[in-house]
């Protein structure tokens, strides 16, 4: 899989040296509500909901024409799941809610590579996007809070990814829609609202005796994010535009 980013992205980049293609880069940063889905073995024991982290990273593409662009992007997003428990009873009629939080939160680096499409006027434009996203697990931490009146930290520590068996690369489909303005003929601002759905494991269950759990274990996540891009004018022909991006 990773031979066939590496090829996507040579032919993103030699297919618009050859047209009459407009460059450019820029960043973004956001949050990222990101989400674990399994089977419902699973989920059935472990209730599996939200963590809140962020996304940020450097984007560069190239638009050909006013409606159509290719981007690929180099991300850094905060990605796994949460548990919270809890359970409330009383003492002499005062109330005391007991419980346990545990989170998984892991770092990875996404290259998504997106072909957007776009309507509009010169100054605003509303873009749709698609395509695939490759993804590298960095790291990964493990905390658990007890809460009995106050919280209490029972561990916090980084986890061997390795040792432990989780699978370093991701392969995922992303489907977004964004809102681009043109600051001026060489910046524009956008804001974005993006969902990725992972389509391999990054866990699987060890198995237990002869049973081998098919436990579906991967990233879902639903991102907003805003950034800036810079125009870099056209890419071949030798002369370079000062037209808008979009």
């Amino acid at each position: 899989m990773k031979k066939y980013s590496v090829l996507i992205l040579a032919l993103v980049i030699g297919f618009a040296f050859n047209a009459n293609a407009q460059g450019y880069i820029g960043f973004k940063v956001g949050y990222n509500a990101a989400s674990t889905s399994a089977a419902n073995s699973l989920t059935n024991i472990l209730p599996l909901k939200t963590l809140h982290g962020f996304t940020a990273g450097a984007v560069g593409g190239y638009n050909f024409g006013p409606y159509f662009a290719l981007q690929a992007e180099l991300n850094a997003t905060q990605k796994g799941f949460r548990i919270s428990e809890s359970k409330g009873f009383e003492i002499y009629d005062f109330p005391i809610d007991a419980g346990l939080e545990y989170w998984n939160r892991f770092t990875y680096i996404d290259v998504p590579i997106l072909a957007k499409a776009k309507v509009g006027n010169d100054i605003i434009k509303v873009y749709g996007a698609i395509g695939p996203q490759f993804s590298l697990l960095a790291k990964g931490r493990a905390k658990a809070n007890a809460n009995l009146l106050i919280p209490i930290t029972l561990f916090d520590r980084d986890l061997n990814l390795d040792n432990l068996g989780f699978k370093r690369f991701e392969v995922s489909g992303v489907g977004a829609i964004g809102l681009d303005i043109a600051v001026n003929s060489s910046v524009n601002i956008f804001a974005e609202g993006r969902y990725v759905m992972a389509f391999t494991d990054y866990y699987q269950l060890p198995p237990i005796g002869p049973l081998t759990l098919d436990t579906d274990i991967r990233n879902r996540g639903l991102a907003f994010s805003a950034g800036v891009t810079f125009n870099l004018g056209n890419v071949s022909g030798g002369n370079r535009s000062s037209g808008n991006r979009f």
